[in-house]
């Protein structure tokens, strides 16, 4: 267990540090956590519009366009607010003009989900504008923001005179590359139909394949687990496989809303149910604690960690175990949540428990309200959410007991000694 410590601090440590400072990892990850507070307003609409109680539901069905419009609103042009808040935020890391970043990225991922149609004629796919569109904006935003940085590295633009506002002076500056960007995709749109997601699926192909399969899902979720253990934040991971689960969740929803059957287990809304406690599901470590630990210190931190647990929110235990570099915890606090996502993919891809079709909630809803909100009040998934406690017990208890006893022997001899000192 040290050697597999010291090895993860010397090789691991310095890489996920690396891919943790990358720029465009940062700036996606920002711009992809600017964007949930509006998706998870979009999927509580998806929720109020279909109450699993059916007398209330009744009486809101009059209620279901406003909902629906709130929905197409928020998560229907995910695409679009992706290609907003990524060349905001790369703006701001790549010290660019803010404005024309943001307007020149919207026009460029606008233009590109123009589709010729059986009439001959380009009509906008508005399909294009919400999760089809996701990764496309992401490539768009940053293709906009790596070509107004040449053009301005290369001092190409249209230059005004000293004494123009600089509003005027940035719009003109940023006149020739976005002319140049805007003549580039509308040649590639009109005259060689280049369907750009289209292409972007295929070439994700491989990703998303992983992502949504039970190994691959279980394999984030245990480097989420990693990273955490040496001590970084599993936001590393997360970053780069989000707006793949975001698109999950949102063509359930999309589907849902169509009366058509969900297909994606691996959402934001399933990793909520998934996190029971927090990276690593170490709420059954926190229940252990608090319930059976024999040394005052286990007893008082798992009390103190229990109402933070309870919704996701664990740091307390994970530096006051602690598990970050304890070779004790090392195998549960990875295998854990690695065996609870792939159970969780298997059971709703074979129909046992049902898929989520409301894909954004907030990370720090409780695991077992999660798996009931997620599926409209659907029985198997709430009670499975209640089976993932259990399970992270189980698998937490023979490590737990091993740490609680060391501790209360030392405890035992400290007070020993304190008794001796003060006879």
């Amino acid at each position: 267990m040290n050697a597999s410590t010291t090895f993860l601090e010397k090789h691991l440590m310095p890489l996920v540090a690396r891919i943790g400072s990358n720029r465009a990892l940062t700036v996606i990850r920002n711009a992809m956590c600017a964007c949930m507070a509006l998706l998870i307003i979009g999927s509580t609409s998806i929720l109020l519009s279909n109450i699993p109680w059916a007398p209330l539901a009744n009486f809101m069905a009059p209620a279901a366009p406003f909902f629906n419009a709130i929905f197409n609103a928020t998560t229907g042009i995910m695409g679009l607010l992706t290609a907003a808040s990524v060349a905001y935020y790369g703006a701001l890391e790549y010290k660019q003009d803010v404005f024309v970043s943001i307007a020149t990225s919207v026009s460029l991922f606008i233009l590109s989900q123009y589709q010729m149609v059986e009439s001959g004629e380009y009509l906008l796919n508005i399909d294009g504008l919400g999760t089809s569109g996701l990764i496309s904006a992401i490539l768009i935003a940053f293709i906009t923001l790596k070509t107004l940085a040449l053009f301005k590295q290369k001092n190409i633009g249209i230059r005004m005179p000293k004494g123009v506002p600089d509003a005027v002076s940035e719009s003109f500056t940023s006149l020739l590359p976005a002319l140049f960007l805007l003549a580039v995709f509308s040649l590639l749109v009109v005259v060689f139909h280049f369907n750009i997601n289209v292409v972007i699926a295929r070439v994700m192909t491989p990703v998303t394949y992983v992502l949504n399969s039970a190994p691959g899902y279980a394999l984030y979720h245990m480097l989420c687990a990693l990273v955490f253990f040496c001590g970084i934040n599993s936001q590393v991971v997360i970053g780069v496989a989000m707006p793949f689960l975001m698109q999950n969740g949102a063509l359930n929803e999309k589907a849902f809303q169509a009366g058509e059957q969900v297909m994606f287990a691996a959402t934001n809304a399933t990793d909520a149910m998934i996190w029971a406690g927090g990276t690593g599901a170490t709420l059954g470590l926190v229940v252990l604690m608090s319930l059976m630990a024999k040394s005052q210190y286990f007893k008082k931190l798992g009390r103190m960690s229990l109402g933070p647990g309870i919704f996701n929110i664990n740091e307390p235990v994970i530096f006051g175990t602690p598990i970050c570099f304890n070779p004790l915890f090392m195998l549960p606090f990875i295998l854990t949540p690695g065996l609870i996502a792939a159970s969780t993919y298997l059971l709703m891809q074979y129909g046992i428990i049902d898929m989520p079709h409301v894909a954004n909630l907030p990370w720090t809803t409780p695991t077992f309200v999660v798996g009931f909100l997620m599926t409209g009040g659907s029985l198997s998934t709430t009670l499975w959410s209640f089976m993932i406690l259990i399970i992270s017990m189980l698998i937490y208890f023979p490590f737990f007991r091993m740490a609680d006893k060391q501790l209360y022997l030392k405890e035992q001899q400290e007070t020993e000694l304190q008794n001796k000192e003060n006879a």
